[in-house]
């Protein structure tokens, strides 16, 4: 079940030259409440996360590629049960994988093959951003070397975030435990 965001709270986060929005189509094959979400809510993007989907030339929209073809263009290998997931976007150093049939959320980390659960749906990858960012203006200004208030801050987004959905940190290979890891050394500050 998806969680309530307001496209309001989306589009005062980031901007609405960040968000973007995917058609509502009757024949296409997405998770119904995933495709209702990505239309009327739309997906951000940031310093961290950039959507497939450009959100400054609509007239330049194509639809969300597929994991398998993404995978050919690099010349790799895509996993057979995920041939079918489409590419959402980029996070940081991995990409960003849709199952369009239950709506769930897995990156591949750059150069890999392999896929880690993210998500337990887009809201939460929404709702994960928006923690984020947020969190980004608190840590942002932190003085240099302030190993505690990194911390404090990391600590703060992540209750945050699992209050939601405990699958970003679910395991220490997930992009949200690299991230929140670098966030603590000081290395987005």
């Amino acid at each position: 079940m998806l969680t309530t965001i307001r496209a309001e709270g989306v589009l005062q986060t980031f901007g609405i030259c960040n968000v973007a929005y995917f058609p509502l189509e009757a024949d296409a094959h997405l998770h119904a409440d995933t495709a209702r979400f990505l239309s009327t809510v739309g997906i951000p993007s940031s310093s961290f996360f950039t959507a497939m989907v450009d959100p400054e030339d609509p007239a330049d929209f194509e639809p969300v590629p597929s994991l398998k073809l993404s995978f050919e263009e690099d010349g790799a290998q895509c996993p057979p049960e995920s041939e079918g997931w489409e590419v959402l976007g980029q996070f940081v150093y991995a990409t960003v994988a849709l199952d369009p049939v239950d709506g769930r959320i897995y990156s591949f980390p750059e150069g890999e093959e392999f896929y880690v659960p993210m998500h337990t749906d887009v809201s939460s990858l929404v709702h994960a951003l928006t923690v984020l960012e947020e969190g980004k203006r608190q840590y942002t200004k932190l003085p240099p070397r302030d190993m505690q208030g990194y911390a404090d801050v990391v600590e703060h987004m992540r209750q945050r975030i699992t209050a939601v959905d405990e699958t970003p940190f679910a395991s220490a290979d997930g992009e949200w435990s690299k991230v929140f890891e670098e966030i603590s050394l000081g290395m987005w500050g």
